[in-house]
C-alpha cells in the first residue's frame, strides 16, 4: 500500500546533509507536491530493513522512502550508497510542518479527484447490476476503457444503464474532467500505469476470471466506480468498466 505524500507522518531526518523525511511506506508519487522529490531505500539481502542504498524507485528489499524538497544526485548505475550519511534527528513530522519548520512553500493540491480503494462490501457495485438494482442506486451508466495492443492507446465505450435524463450536460462535463484527471495523474495514464497504482494501493475486489482492483470517488453529486483489471494481457489490455451512479 502506498500513502499520500501530504498525509503521512513522518519521521525527520537529515540526508546528504539536508533535511529530509523519512517513512516505512511506499508514497504515492502521484500525490508529492511540485518541487519535492522522492526516492526509495534499498536493504540489503541479509538486512532488507537496513536502508543501504538510494535509488529512484525499489521493488524488492524496500527499506522505506525520503521526501526532499532538493533533487539527489544519483549516479548512472541508478543508486547511491548511503554510507552513513541518512541520520534520524528524533522528531516527527508531517509535510507542511516540515516546510513550516524550513521556510518551504508548500504548493497547493490542485486535483479535483481523490481516489480511495473500495471497501469489501462495495465489490458489487463494480460489475453489471440487474436493472432494478441499477436503478435503485440511480445508476448512469458503464464507460469500458481499453489501452489497446500496445497498452498505450485510449478507447472507450459507453453503455447506458439507466434513465437517460441522468446522463445529463453536468454529468457528462464531470466524466470527462474525471477521466481527463485520472489519465493525466492516476492509472488511466497507460497500462503499465494503471499495474503499478493498483499494485501500491490496494483496492483489491472479488469477482472475475482474474484479480480486479476498484477505486471510488466521490463528488457533490456523483459516486464514480473505478474498477481495474491489470493482469498480462489474453487479447487486449483493458481496463474493464468504471461504472458511474448518480448519489443525489
Amino acid at each position: 500500500m502506498s500513502v499520500n505524500a501530504r498525509e503521512e507522518q513522518y519521521e525527520h531526518v537529515e540526508l546528504f546533509g539536508k533535511p529530509a523525511l523519512f517513512t516505512d511506506s511506499r508514497i504515492d508519487r502521484s500525490t508529492v507536491p511540485e518541487g519535492f522529490h522522492c526516492y526509495d531505500l534499498r536493504g540489503s539481502d541479509y538486512d532488507p530493513g537496513k536502508p543501504m542504498t538510494l535509488e529512484n524507485q525499489v521493488a524488492v528489499n524496500h527499506a522505506g522512502t525520503v521526501l526532499t524538497a532538493e533533487p539527489v544526485t544519483i549516479p548512472k548505475e541508478g543508486f547511491r550508497r548511503l554510507r552513513g550519511k541518512l541520520n534520524f534527528l528524533g522528531a516527527c513530522l508531517t509535510l507542511p510542518e516540515f516546510c513550516e519548520e524550513h521556510g518551504i512553500a508548500l504548493p497547493p493540491d490542485n486535483r479535483k479527484f481523490i481516489l480511495r480503494p473500495a471497501s469489501p462490501n462495495e465489490a458489487g457495485f463494480f460489475y453489471a447490476l440487474p436493472k432494478e438494482q441499477d436503478e435503485a442506486l440511480g445508476a448512469v451508466g458503464h464507460v469500458r476503457i481499453d489501452f489497446g495492443h500496445d497498452g498505450n492507446e485510449f478507447w472507450h465505450t459507453w453503455h447506458p444503464r439507466g434513465d437517460e435524463s441522468l446522463n445529463s450536460p453536468e454529468f457528462k462535463a464531470e466524466l470527462t474532467d474525471l477521466v481527463n484527471e485520472l489519465r493525466k495523474t492516476g492509472p488511466l495514464k497507460n497500462l503499465s500505469a494503471m499495474a503499478g497504482y493498483c499494485r501500491n494501493r490496494g483496492g483489491e475486489i472479488e469477482g472475475g476470471w482474474r484479480q480486479n482492483y476498484g477505486y471510488v470517488i466521490e463528488t457533490e453529486r456523483y459516486r464514480y466506480c473505478l474498477r481495474c483489471n491489470p493482469g498480462p494481457e489474453i487479447t487486449t489490455p483493458t481496463s474493464p468498466p468504471s461504472t458511474c451512479g448518480c448519489s443525489g
